[in-house]
């Protein structure tokens, strides 16, 4: 099983006084299931498990509408519920009214932990008109594995215990930087999802890969029917194809793909396909100071779920992949997709307010990869190698922006320098790629 970061979150709420139902968020076939199974088997001495995608299931809570039906349901079924029972609703969207159930849970029986999952969850409740119980469960998202997660998964512990431990001002044996780096890029081709890395790691074939993403391609495609018209599903599946080859990218959705399709239609295939997590769009924001605002009319950012199937969109094998430097592969976007989606999984409790920054076109062109929030500073992240005199949309952001942390992710050493910009000078922070999910720690 793999082993993955929200697992000690989990650990964490079982502990907690005020305990909340959890409703475990994230696109099909990131490990939402296997994550609660491998908690529950593990943590609970009871594992009450229910899977609203098989037709028993469904069926026998299809009738549950209070606590009361519920403690019935169990007993036909000769369970039994006690103070270290953990009840598992999987795909809870397939019956909505399971939501609404979820607060009388908290309300009225603490003591049983919940957790409900659903990759269609937020577009499934919209269409049957059903809110969200808020301040009576708490929410945990799951993404892809991070690099992190990856390197556990290869049994890289010892590696991965030297890149967590190195602090700013230290350096790492060349050797062991280059291995980070050699293992990143292997990741940044493959990708986090889990019955990808399960596979190369029982078989080693990277042969086998192609087989699984074309099936998790398909799967989204199919997926769409459970959610949208017919009429409209065409877009849906059209987005799923397509976005993949403009992860990175700023996008229009006006002819996106090269399409013939309208703005009005693009963009609610792509605001849907984000409620179900398949893919992300970064505002530009254009702020100075906090809070950062979005501007919602220019262009926005798109970072797809995952670079594995970024990279078997584009056709590209691992062999290829591994001529280059990570910054220049694709003009560096696959880059800024798999350091995006790195960020993103940082922030398990909550959507990450991820951002680039953008300077007004009357000012003059100016663009910074990424930006957000962080204790009050605004952080401004750029991909890109090569020497720092040559990050002049991070220099712009340095001298506009107050209370401004800089941030350069790249292939070389993690390292604090002194850059001047008019006769001032801004530190700078440049971070190897193998450290994006210690970033917030590093700043």
């Amino acid at each position: 099983m793999l082993k993955r970061r929200a697992y000690n979150y989990l650990l964490e709420w079982k502990n907690k006084f005020n305990r909340k139902p959890i409703l475990l968020r994230g696109a099909r076939q990131v490990g939402k299931t296997s994550l609660v199974e491998q908690f529950g088997q593990q943590e609970f001495s009871n594992f009450i498990s229910f899977n609203l995608d098989h037709a028993q299931d469904f069926r026998d809570l299809s009738q549950v509408y209070t606590i009361d039906d519920f403690e019935q349901l169990v007993a036909k079924r000769k369970q039994i519920l006690n103070d270290q029972t953990l009840i598992f609703f999987d795909e809870i969207q397939n019956l909505p009214h399971l939501v609404k159930l979820l607060r009388f849970f908290y309300e009225n029986n603490p003591k049983w932990a919940i957790i409900g999952s659903g990759s269609l969850l937020e577009v499934v409740l919209q269409t049957a008109k059903i809110s969200m119980p808020v301040g009576r469960v708490e929410f945990l998202y799951l993404y892809p594995l991070d690099f992190f997660e990856f390197l556990i998964a290869l049994g890289q512990e010892r590696l991965l215990a030297d890149i967590k431990n190195i602090k700013v001002g230290e350096q790492l044996p060349k050797i062991t930087h280059q291995f980070a780096l050699e293992f990143f890029l292997q990741y940044s081709w493959m990708g986090g999802m889990p019955e990808v890395v399960n596979t190369f790691i029982q078989t080693q074939d990277i042969q086998l890969l192609t087989a699984i993403y074309d099936g998790l391609l398909l799967t989204y495609q199919e997926d769409v029917y459970k959610y949208e018209s017919t009429a409209n599903s065409k877009y849906l599946q059209f987005v799923i194809q397509t976005a993949p080859r403009h992860a990175g990218q700023l996008i229009t959705y006006e002819g996106f793909g090269r399409s013939k399709y309208r703005s009005r239609e693009m963009s609610e295939a792509f605001n849907t396909l984000e409620k179900v997590m398949l893919l992300n769009q970064l505002q530009s924001t254009q702020s100075r100071s906090i809070p950062l605002l979005p501007k919602p009319l220019r262009s926005k950012k798109l970072l797809f779920l995952d670079a594995g199937l970024v990279n078997y969109q584009h056709q590209v094998g691992l062999a290829e992949f591994q001529k280059q430097q990570l910054e220049d592969v694709y003009k560096g976007r696959i880059a800024e997709q798999v350091v995006g989606q790195n960020l993103l999984a940082q922030t398990t409790f909550s959507k990450q307010d991820l951002f680039y920054w953008s300077r007004p076109a009357k000012e003059g062109s100016a663009e910074v990869d990424f930006c957000f929030n962080y204790q009050g500073k605004i952080v401004g992240v750029e991909v890109k190698s090569g020497e720092s005199s040559r990050l002049r949309s991070l220099f712009s952001f340095a001298q506009l922006v107050e209370n401004s942390i800089l941030v350069r992710v790249y292939s070389g050493p993690l390292k604090q320098e002194s850059i001047s910009i008019a006769g001032e000078s801004y530190p700078l922070l440049s971070v190897p790629f193998y450290l994006v999910p210690r970033l917030k720690e590093l700043i």
